[in-house]
């Protein structure tokens, strides 16, 4: 019987490597291959559009992409039986949840913000993700009413 090979690119055995990936993840730089980013034109606000909703779904895509590093490497030392993988990332898990948390408790300032911050909730419930937001519906739709509201008086 074949087992089927874990669908992570290879990594690096050592913790240096992990550490350095996730300290270049973390100060804006590349991001592994292992995370799947959309275009920059759903990150960044169009000119003239100060909506404080792009910076938070920046910040939770950089967040989530250096959790996916930690959770490769959590899953690598388990396979080796370290008793204490989980511990790398668990600070990595916390981060990426209060960035995403703060997408969904801030209210989109504009139309094209609302649009991406819908559209990046729809994502992330569309990757095996959706448990996040168990606990956050209430939430939701009070920013959603406060966001339909910045719209209104934008008008």
């Amino acid at each position: 019987m074949t087992l089927a090979r874990p669908m992570f690119p290879p990594v690096d055995p050592t913790r240096r490597r992990f550490l350095s990936q996730a300290a270049g993840v973390a100060a804006g730089g590349a991001v592994p291959a292992l995370a799947i980013i959309p275009p920059a034109s759903v990150l960044a606000a169009p000119a003239g559009l100060p909506d404080p909703v792009f910076s938070l779904i920046a910040a939770h895509r950089t967040a989530r992409a250096a959790y996916l590093v930690a959770l490769a490497e959590h899953t690598r030392l388990d396979q080796l039986g370290d008793p204490d993988a989980y511990l790398i990332s668990e600070a990595p898990f916390m981060a990426q949840l209060d960035a995403l948390n703060d997408v969904i408790g801030t209210a989109p300032t504009t139309f094209v913000g609302l649009q991406a911050w819908a559209s990046h909730l729809a994502e992330i419930s569309h990757c095996d993700e959706s448990w996040m937001f168990e606990e956050d519906a209430p939430t939701l739709v009070v920013t959603l009413v406060e966001a339909l509201g910045n719209l209104a008086v934008a008008r």
